[in-house]
């Protein structure tokens, strides 16, 4: 999964908690309408109307008074979240979340710094690392580099007096050739 920024974490919990308000004040509609067709199933409306001046019953009403008493929190405990997110297309949301302005504003630095890497180490099969190494070619090209041949011809000849520059000179070459098969197996230099 691919960190994210906090700014895109609030923006996407804002967007949820402005879903789920909507989604509240739907279902309050939805109750009102519910009690309201209960009410009007009962009441012969037709003989209620004929008894009321609606206009005076409209001119009374302080429709801030009425909400100030509607209590959004009782209203909100009826409405079933896990029922709404449960119907939330999180995959249609994903896919409209463009994932490159977030990871610019990722840092990686202290993301880095968290990482226990002796952990991830100690969790490494190095024997089957080992085991996949082909042994044989990676010998085969260390001697290619090397050219034991040319060694074996300079060191004909005078042996015993340059035995050691000609056993440093080895050396160095089999460093070189080790390196440079590694290289070639890690694919360094490739980038």
């Amino acid at each position: 999964m691919m960190p994210v920024c906090a700014d895109a974490l609030t923006g996407f919990v804002a967007r949820r908690i402005r879903r789920a308000r909507d989604a509240v004040e739907s279902a309050a509609g939805a109750v009102v309408r519910g009690a309201v067709a209960l009410v009007l199933d009962r009441v012969d409306l037709d003989a209620v109307v004929a008894r009321v001046d609606l206009g005076r019953i409209v001119a009374r009403i302080d429709v801030d008074a009425v909400a100030a008493r509607l209590d959004v929190n009782a209203i909100a405990s009826r409405v079933e979240v896990d029922a709404i997110a449960a119907r939330v297309d999180v995959n249609a949301i994903a896919a409209r979340v463009e994932v490159d302005p977030i990871a610019d504003r990722v840092s990686v630095a202290p993301i880095a710094a968290r990482v226990d890497v002796n952990g991830i180490a100690d969790r490494v099969d190095i024997g089957r690392i080992i085991a996949r190494i082909d042994l044989v070619g990676l010998t085969r090209t260390v001697l290619r580099e090397i050219d034991l041949g040319r060694i074996v011809r300079e060191t004909g000849g005078g042996m015993a007096a340059d035995t050691g520059a000609v056993v440093r000179g080895i050396g160095r070459r089999g460093d070189r050739g080790v390196n440079r098969a590694a290289d070639r197996m890690l694919r360094r230099g490739d980038e």
